[in-house]
Order: C-alpha cells, then sequence, then structure tokens
C-alpha cells in the first residue's frame, strides 16, 4: 500500500492527539472531513495506523523495562514467538547490533519484574544475554515524525491562521 505526504501529515495529527477530529485534522492537512475519514479507514484497515491511549508507566505506580537479549543456537524468530506470549511484554523488535531482541514490559512491582526476569525470559529456549534498563521517569514521549510537523504553532492557532490568512505571533 502507498502512504503519500498527506496520509503521512494525517498520522501526525492523529500522534499529537489521537482524539482530533477528522474536521481538524482536514482543516490542518488542506483535505474535507470526508477525504480524512476515507484516508483514515484505508490505513487503520491495512494496519497502518492504530489509535490507542498509552499510560505513563511510572505514574501509574508500574515498573517500565526495556530488555534487551542477545540469542543464541536458536533462531531469533523462534525466541521472539515465545516472548510475544509473555502478556507483560509489550514490544517485541528484532535489532541489528549488539542486541538481536528489545522488548519492552510493564509490571507492578519489583517482585514481579523478577518473577518475569527469571521465570519467564531467561528460561526461553535461545536466551543467551539479558541486559534490563528500567525507566525512573519519563522525559519525553514524542511518536513525531520529524518533518511532517513544519509548522511548530499550536494546532489551534494553525486552524485560526488558515481561516483569517492572519500570521498567529
Amino acid at each position: 500500500m502507498d502512504i503519500d505526504s498527506i496520509d503521512r501529515k494525517i498520522i501526525d495529527q492523529l500522534r499529537m492527539d489521537g482524539r482530533r477530529s477528522f474536521a481538524v485534522i482536514g482543516r490542518n492537512v488542506g483535505l474535507s472531513e470526508a477525504s480524512v475519514r476515507a484516508r483514515y479507514r484505508r490505513l487503520s484497515k491495512a494496519g497502518i495506523v492504530q489509535v490507542v491511549g498509552m499510560a505513563d508507566a511510572p505514574k501509574l505506580g508500574d515498573i517500565e523495562v526495556h530488555v534487551a537479549i542477545r540469542v543464541r543456537g536458536v533462531t531469533v524468530a523462534s525466541v521472539a514467538k515465545q516472548l510475544v506470549a509473555i502478556p507483560e511484554i509489550k514490544f517485541v523488535a528484532s535489532a541489528v547490533g549488539a542486541y538481536d531482541l528489545i522488548v519492552d514490559l510493564r509490571c507492578e512491582s519489583v517482585v514481579h519484574l523478577s518473577g518475569i526476569l527469571s521465570e519467564r525470559i531467561r528460561r526461553v529456549n535461545g536466551v543467551h544475554v539479558v541486559e534490563t534498563l528500567t525507566v525512573l521517569e519519563v522525559m519525553k514521549d514524542t511518536y513525531l515524525w520529524a518533518g511532517f510537523r513544519e509548522d511548530s504553532t499550536p494546532y489551534t492557532q494553525q486552524v485560526i491562521r488558515r481561516r483569517t490568512g492572519a500570521v498567529a505571533r
């Protein structure tokens, strides 16, 4: 499926605010509400875009951990398949570099984390090295694509500027 610059701008608008209306998105990207809705449906149906709420784990009292895994003796895909089945693991990706897999997981406590690492992850056939990085505080969490949000003006001011032709200051 081809993704054009307008699709990327729509996705960027949703990344800034997943609850933003199709009408507002349309004004910001220069399309009608119906055109944005049709593009969103196409992107959603293709699995390219999914709008979800994301919680800040430390603010909820949860522990968020990034885990780097080196695999030995089996395929990376076979290890990844086993890790995907662990409910606490929220993200699994293959990587190039010092580690073969990058995994993100959320736990309720240090005891819970210890159990997941010892009883689940380290027992997966092929897991050779496990390195964990615990998130203490989220300083920045943005999913905006560089280059698609050319205008750093807040979108409410962008809409006003587009409607009136005035320059927002």
